[in-house]
């Protein structure tokens, strides 16, 4: 793991160990100094999913944030969101352009 990964790690086993514990995106964005919204989000994003196919951190989202998975259920809710929440899902339920 980068220092980056780390901080990140440091702070999951601190503040959002288990599914009850559940920590925005924006919050992990805010301890690495970036904006804690819009791109940014995404290498925070980017940094979690390494963790998890690289380092095989027990790492799960939700729609309520991020948490350290704890047990097989909180492994299955994660799995189920990422199962549901893929691309191709999002564009096909996203609403039209309108120009103002």
């Amino acid at each position: 793991m980068n220092e980056e990964q780390q901080k990140i790690m440091d702070y999951l086993t601190t503040h959002a160990v288990g599914r009850q514990k559940t920590i925005h995106m924006s919050e992990l964005a805010t301890l690495l100094g970036y904006a804690p919204n819009g791109t940014n989000n995404d290498n925070v994003r980017k940094m979690l999913t390494k963790m998890v196919m690289t380092d095989n951190i027990p790492i799960g989202t939700c729609i309520d944030g991020v948490f350290l998975i704890t047990n097989k259920e909180e492994r299955e809710e994660a799995y189920n969101f990422v199962k549901r929440r893929t691309k191709s899902d999002v564009i096909k339920n996203i609403n039209f352009y309108t120009p103002e």
